[in-house]
């Protein structure tokens, strides 16, 4: 019985939070993170809601965005429309996407994924560790990592993924990463953003 009271509760919250969601501006920037050096991102091995275990080191040879965020965050949801979008316009690119959840539980986390249309991989950092590790304190926080596996951009705050210049960037690390002999794999088939949206490493 209380399971199915959470469910009620989360889906009520997810309903009532994407009719707000019109009502939050997406941010024309957001604040980068100034970098020196492209360097290996920290472990990320987590389990889907649907339990199977996933990691990052599983996607090398493509371009990952790693996005941190949590139900309770308006911007977070507010970016995540677009940032799907974003996926299906580049994943035949071999550019994928993983969300990572703080600290929610399945029930909490589902509907806000059925009602928000998302269908790249979503995973909880269940104890926290993983966020820690990635040193994030600000949600959402993106970090976009090379077909080579080093961070190449990070990003701070809210983003309009449907930027033209923000899909440039993209397509830039995509390109200049490439790892030789990585064959990239197919997936489903834009306001501009006042510069720079990311701090790229160099």
């Amino acid at each position: 019985m209380a399971r199915w009271i959470g469910l009620g509760a989360a889906v009520a919250a997810a309903m009532s939070v994407a009719a707000s969601l019109a009502l939050w501006p997406i941010a024309a920037d957001a604040e980068a993170l100034d970098t020196s050096t492209e360097s290996p991102p920290p472990s990320l091995r987590l389990k889907t809601l649907e339990g199977n275990e996933l990691t990052l080191a599983s996607f090398r040879g493509r371009t990952v965005i790693v996005n941190f965020w949590a139900t309770w965050c308006g911007p977070c949801l507010a970016e995540m429309p677009s940032l799907q979008r974003l996926r299906d316009r580049l994943a035949p690119e071999g550019v994928e996407v993983i969300a990572v959840n703080l600290k929610e539980s399945t029930v909490q986390i589902a509907p806000f994924v059925e009602r928000l249309g998302i269908t790249f991989p979503v995973v909880r950092d269940v104890t926290g560790t993983v966020s820690n590790a990635w040193h994030v304190n600000v949600f959402p926080t993106s970090f976009v990592i090379g077909p080579d596996q080093r961070i190449a951009m990070v990003v701070r705050g809210e983003v309009d993924w449907d930027s033209g210049e923000v899909e440039a960037q993209i397509r830039r690390v995509n390109q200049r990463g490439r790892v030789p002999g990585v064959q990239r794999t197919s997936g489903p088939r834009a306001r501009p953003l006042s510069p720079p949206l990311f701090s790229a490493m160099r």
